[in-house]
């Protein structure tokens, strides 16, 4: 999945955290309708990481949701006083986020 990203929409794996839009839309591309499914599985793991759980609702697309997720993040940083650029700090040499 990563190299048909950074392939086809030239997107490398590390700038998926800034770039969602394009996460998605090369997903779904790539997918079709299973990636819905992916997409959920993604979000209950985002999620889970914030301390809340993963509640679809109708008309919410995948972008929202993962702006509705950063910002439980940030909320959840700033009452353990972690500060916001700690998340680089924790990042494994591929990148992803470790707990």
């Amino acid at each position: 999945m990563y190299q048909y990203l950074l392939t086809i929409c030239s997107l490398p794996r590390e700038e998926i955290p800034g770039r969602v839009t394009d996460f998605v839309a090369g997903l779904r591309k790539s997918l079709g309708g299973a990636s819905k499914v992916i997409e959920r599985i993604i979000l209950r793991k985002l999620f889970q990481k914030t301390g809340s759980s993963f509640k679809e609702t109708i008309d919410t697309e995948f972008t929202e949701y993962v702006a509705d997720a950063k910002r439980r993040y940030e909320i959840l940083s700033h009452r353990h006083g972690v500060p916001e650029d700690s998340a680089d700090s924790v990042r494994s040499k591929k990148g992803q986020i470790t707990s």
